[in-house]
């Protein structure tokens, strides 16, 4: 898949619908598509692992990652070919992300965040992360890795952080149930990984 992500023979494509309505313009996307492409294709509603208390209780729960944001992979090379304005006809389907010079298969950095969703299985699940107060973050395991950077806000009562992400010029902000972990698990895996 990494390959195909490169040499231009994938398209993805990022899909704004209504709120709400997500689960049911995907369905109506399958369908379409089913009837009009032979290549692969995947729609996915990007979900995150969120933990919520019920009933006193603490549990992990899905949430959409995005809401209102839909994307969409297709094992095909020529963008002309995909039926953009059928898909942009589906009740509940708003627009699709698209660029200056009138394409809308995802580039850069878009396109590579659709990737990243893609390879996680479009569910993002909570993360482990190392924090002293004052000091900078680090998220050591899981699929947020590599988003230190991205980091604005950390919630330690409530086991979250905030990131912020950029799709198509629009910022979001999302937040992200994590588990804190001790800086002594930090020392226990860089002697790990020396040895």
């Amino acid at each position: 898949m990494a390959d195909l992500l490169h040499t231009g023979r994938v398209l993805y494509f990022c899909v704004n619908c209504l709120a709400a309505a997500e689960e049911e313009v995907v369905r109506r996307m399958n369908k379409l598509l089913t009837n009009r492409v032979t290549e692969d294709f995947l729609v996915w509603l990007p979900k995150k692992e969120v933990r919520e208390k019920r009933n006193g209780r603490t549990e992990l729960v899905e949430r959409p990652m995005f809401s209102g944001y839909l994307f969409l992979f297709w094992e095909g090379d020529d963008e002309r070919q995909f039926p953009i304005y059928e898909l942009r006809r589906i009740p509940g389907v708003t627009r699709i992300l698209g660029y200056d010079d009138n394409t809308h298969a995802l580039k850069g950095s878009d396109l590579e965040f659709a990737h990243w969703l893609h390879m996680n299985g479009g569910f993002i699940k909570q993360s482990k992360v190392v924090y002293t107060e004052g000091q900078r973050i680090h998220i050591c395991e899981g699929p947020l890795r590599g988003f230190d950077g991205n980091v604005i806000h950390v919630d330690k009562h409530h086991k979250r952080i905030k990131l912020r992400f950029e799709i198509g010029g629009m910022v979001s902000e999302v937040s992200f149930t994590v588990e804190f972990l001790n800086n002594n698990y930090a020392a226990q895996t860089a002697s790990s990984a020396r040895a």
